[in-house]
């Protein structure tokens, strides 16, 4: 059996799929299916099947942009896997020279319309891309339009190959030096998830469309309560203390439901999906054990990819604020940081899906409106009883008091209060409820998926 068809009968229901060009001399299959009866189109280059040599090969482009147009249409979401051509040998780039590569480049409908016609998509739709092999240059950029790239450990992705790098930069360099997936799931962030092998990548795939696109986990009512949780434990009393939010996501969230996005990437901000009682949801959360949770601009990006995702398929986003503001000081300037500030913010506001903020242990400043709170129209601001929320911190506004005078003073004593005691804020409508951290999984349940909507009902 080619390589082309097992791929497709792994990550495709049963004899769903249709290939609606099987006669054309192309690299690449391009047709629809259903993914856990979900349907979506795939635009995927036959790696192993065929070598990349003759002329003709402009018509692929003509193929993908079709079938890029009708997923739009349908307003369907799109998988576009890119694997080595011919499977074996070198990568180097006289093997992708073809006699049409001219046509390729600068015909109106060759590759800069596939990209086009991918970011025209992307800008509604869900697009996920998989690397199963190495790819570079022109054939790699459409890769990179995607909400979610994902990559096996045998691929790579690089702008220019080694033997183009060396001829033109005079360095020397391997092909996973330049574009591994250590390169680009810790470093640049462009690869959002790595897998041992393409199985496990095109099962994460068949996991998320089910549960994005239908509202619940593949299981259905079949959801597995957390494990039994220390609740004392879980969060420091101590506001500064590092800990890491990962346990405090699996003391309410479904078990085995949890899969991390960018895990290795902006570690301050936690990007993921799980299900809660069986509804599939979108999870942002600052994590205290790296960076203090601040926002930097590379989280800000990690999270904007989460939102855009979120609305791309209608799924709800929990947020878990344990945050000390945005990222302050001459390198966070220098970084653009109130760019990544406005960044963040559109996303929030194009985003119509329901959120829901549960403030952990602080939030301030900034960092409020960062993780969507009120303002930007949450269903509801949750508190856990020793969360502090306002624009400074307790110990700020001691620092600053002592240098004011009595007036001052006392408006920052009634603040400080405020600040430290979430059910004033309950009291004066300025949050909806302080709930004990014991009920997180009950409270995210009744706010976010309200009777009749809890998955399978």
């Amino acid at each position: 059996m080619q390589i082309s068809l097992k791929r497709i009968n792994v990550l495709f229901d049963a004899d769903s799929f249709v290939d609606r060009q099987p006669a054309a001399k192309s690299h690449f299959i391009c047709g629809e299916g259903t993914i856990n009866s979900v349907k979506t189109f795939l635009v995927m280059n036959r790696g192993g099947d065929c070598e990349f040599q003759g002329g003709g090969q402009w018509r692929t482009a003509e193929q993908i942009i079709s079938t890029v147009t009708q997923a739009r249409d349908k307003c369907a979401p799109l998988i576009y896997i890119q694997d080595k051509a011919g499977g074996t040998g070198s990568f180097d780039t006289t093997k992708v020279l073809s006699p049409d590569m001219a046509r390729l480049l600068l015909s109106p409908f060759g590759m800069g319309r596939v990209s086009a016609s991918l970011a025209e998509f992307a800008e509604g739709n869900l697009l996920i891309s998989a690397i199963l092999g190495p790819t570079s240059g022109p054939l790699a950029l459409p890769l990179m339009l995607a909400d979610l790239v994902l990559m096996t450990e045998k691929g790579a992705l690089c702008m220019g190959r080694p033997d183009m790098v060396k001829a033109m930069l005079a360095q020397e360099s391997d092909l996973y030096s330049l574009g591994g997936t250590d390169v680009h799931s810790k470093g640049s962030g462009s690869v959002q998830l790595v897998f041992k092998d393409e199985e496990g990548l095109f099962e994460c795939i068949r996991k998320l469309l089910h549960g994005s696109f239908k509202g619940k986990a593949p299981h259905g009512l079949e959801y597995e309560e957390p494990d039994a949780a220390d609740f004392e434990k879980l969060i420091p009393s101590d506001h500064r203390a590092p800990y890491d939010m990962h346990h405090l996501l699996h003391s309410f969230i479904d078990k085995g439901s949890f899969t991390e996005i960018s895990a290795e990437y902006a570690e301050e901000v936690l990007t993921a999906y799980a299900s809660i009682k069986g509804n599939f949801a979108a999870i942002i959360a600052n994590n205290p054990r790296h960076n203090g949770g601040a926002i930097y601009r590379k989280s800000a990006s990690k999270m904007i990819k989460m939102i855009n995702i979120a609305a791309k398929t209608n799924m709800p986003i929990i947020f878990i604020a344990d945050i000390p503001g945005f990222m302050i000081g001459r390198e966070a300037e220098n970084s653009g940081i109130f760019s990544a500030a406005a960044e963040l913010f559109r996303a929030h506001v194009r985003c119509k899906v329901p959120k829901l903020l549960l403030v952990a242990r602080k939030a301030y400043t900034g960092g409020v409106y960062a993780m969507c709170g009120p303002g930007f129209d949450p269903v509801a601001v949750l508190a856990y009883p020793q969360a502090h929320i306002g624009v400074f911190s307790p110990d700020t506004m001691k620092k600053v008091m002592s240098e004011s005078d009595e007036t001052t003073r006392s408006i920052m004593r009634k603040l400080t209060n405020e600040i430290e005691n979430p059910e004033l804020l309950k009291i004066n409508g300025l949050i909806t409820d302080v709930i004990e951290i014991e009920h997180t999984r009950e409270q995210i349940t009744k706010y976010l998926f309200p009777v009749g909507s809890e998955a399978g009902a």
